[in-house]
């Protein structure tokens, strides 16, 4: 008989509430940092796809060597909180930075060399902050429970709060772009100040009351009490200071700056309610999962662990997966702001939109597709939002200017199927995991986790630059500040077309093809827990 491993209220949104940060930077960065790049800063197509390029390998670098460290530390915290604890703060500063056009020269030509240098530092060192919070964090999720369907919850709750944060951070830039017209610099710099904040506050929610399995919590219950009055009295002064400011609001800036006050307030007091009453599960209470201790002190080489994970059959069809699904993510993001401007002729304070129309469905659909997981193998739900997701792409690719009702359908379609993107591939690592465990009594999460993101940032980077590359060598035309929209060539409007739509759905269709092959279902996975527990759990008669 299987031990039930059922997780609290608290503990799933203390977990889901971990992704804010990440998911509402990485929305930002992909949606808004290359037409920040182009229409701001001034560089080319080509050049800012190749600060984004560099960026996501040096990111793809660091993220199996943050797992590997990870795994190996040790403290009394356990192996994954302190990672996400010492890294908030400086991931919070090195994301603002993005933001700002500083003017190293008169001389435009070397302006703009500085800048790329610039951009490109920044950008790696994020990255780094960017993986140190990120990966210790998905790696937590094999260690808080071993429950099937308990898994697909949480990971529901993760991305739930992941989906959001994006719709949020999508709604902030319409309110910004409404509010600030003018100048496109102030603009994205109160976009990056707000999203900084809206970004790092979160990151502190989950070490706060998430505990490790086998470890001490970071505070202990009188502790909690504490932090939890000094987030109240926080929260407090926040929210009266936005109805002071919103009664005596005379322009759009003190009714945004009010709301602004008034959703970090309503954060901080939810914060505070989780600390109140958070419990510990019993079965985190148990030693930690696997031989962790073996692990730090065996003389595998890295090459050796490299060469163990990928010997994980089923560990390569959901690289294969998460690649194809969350390149056709990112392909159609990171260009759809100029197909909403350039292709349907819509001003840019409507992008917004239609991006929350998609990730608005996306987070509806997440509790539909979490509901069907709990019925049907999760590849069989990875094909059917796949396949809806797929002709919605098609759709895209045909609609045409003036047809604006038509595209936010084709968003609000598109959304249906982006949502297996999110919950799938994640609820299927974990199993992989227990596979990998049951062959070699040693539980690898952060190396799994962190191959999985370094392959999947590989074929961003790669995909990123295409884009890039292909609006430059289209004769993309860049806006001048202040100036009208330029009308874009017709080269330049065909490769715009193509990257959002036919591209991400060829990707997509490799993703179903490589799911079908997936071999572990409901059935084989109760059986791997089955043999785990045997293990463990040695009878005392033979």
């Amino acid at each position: 008989m299987q031990s039930s491993e059922k997780l609290n209220l608290t503990t799933k949104l203390a977990f889901g509430a971990g992704d804010i940060g990440p998911a509402l930077t990485a929305n930002i960065l992909v949606f808004f940092l290359m037409p920040f790049f182009t229409n701001v800063a001034g560089l080319s197509p080509g050049i800012a796809g190749s600060i984004l390029f560099v960026g996501k390998i040096s990111d793809a670098i660091n993220d199996p060597i943050i797992g590997v460290f990870s795994d190996r530390t040790q403290t009394k915290w356990g192996r994954r909180i302190p990672w996400m604890i010492m890294a908030a703060i400086p991931f919070g500063i090195t994301f603002f930075l993005q933001w700002i056009v500083p003017k190293f020269s008169d001389n435009p030509s070397f302006n703009n060399n500085l800048l790329f240098i610039y951009y490109m530092i920044i950008g790696i060192v994020f990255n780094i902050f960017y993986t140190s919070v990120n990966l210790p964090y998905q790696a937590l999720t094999p260690e808080l429970t071993q429950d099937y369907n308990e898994r697909t919850s949480l990971n529901s709750f993760r991305f739930s709060f992941s989906i959001g944060a994006s719709i949020l951070s999508l709604i902030l830039a319409g309110a910004i772009f409404q509010v600030y017209q003018g100048n496109n610099q102030e603009k994205y710099l109160i976009l990056g100040v707000i999203s900084t904040i809206f970004s790092t506050l979160p990151l502190f929610w989950c070490p706060l009351i998430i505990k490790e399995r086998g470890y001490q919590p970071l505070l202990n219950t009188q502790q909690r009490k504490i932090t939890a009055f000094i987030f109240i009295g926080i929260a407090t002064i926040f929210i009266l200071y936005s109805l002071f400011t919103l009664i005596n609001s005379n322009s759009g800036e003190d009714s945004l700056t009010a709301v602004i006050c008034l959703l970090i307030g309503a954060f901080i007091a939810l914060m505070a309610w989780s600390l109140i009453i958070a419990k510990t599960e019993p079965h985190l209470l148990q030693p930690p999962l696997g031989n962790t201790e073996e692990n730090i002190n065996n003389n595998l080489t890295f090459f050796q662990q490299l060469k163990i994970v990928f010997e994980n059959r089923p560990f390569l069809y959901v690289i294969g997966i998460y690649l194809c699904s969350w390149l056709a993510v990112q392909l159609t993001a990171s260009i759809l702001l100029y197909f909403v401007v350039n292709w349907m002729g819509l001003p840019d304070a409507e992008f917004p939109k239609v991006a929350i129309a998609v990730q608005g469905t996306a987070l509806v659909m997440l509790f539909v597709w979490q509901k069907i997981s709990n019925k049907l193998d999760k590849k069989i739900v990875y094909f059917l939002g796949s396949t809806i997701w797929i002709i919605a792409q098609i759709g895209l690719f045909l609609v045409q200017p003036g047809q604006t009702f038509l595209l936010y359908g084709l968003a609000i379609l598109a959304g249906c199927g982006v949502s297996v993107a999110y919950l799938i591939p994640w609820s299927m690592i974990p199993d992989v995991i227990d596979l990998d465990e049951l062959n070699t009594g040693e539980r690898r999460e952060g190396i799994f986790y962190g191959f999985m993101v370094l392959l999947q940032k590989f074929g961003l980077a790669f995909g990123l630059f295409l884009v890039g590359i292909a609006l430059e060598a289209s004769g993309f035309i860049k806006p001048i500040e202040g100036g009208e929209i330029p009308i874009q060539p017709e080269s330049a409007l065909w490769a715009i077309r193509l990257v959002v739509a036919p591209l991400p759905a060829v990707v997509l269709l490799g993703g179903i093809i490589l799911a079908y092959f997936y071999p572990i279902t409901r059935e084989y996975h109760s059986q791997i827990r089955l043999q785990l527990q045997e293990k463990k759990q040695p009878t005392v008669n033979k």
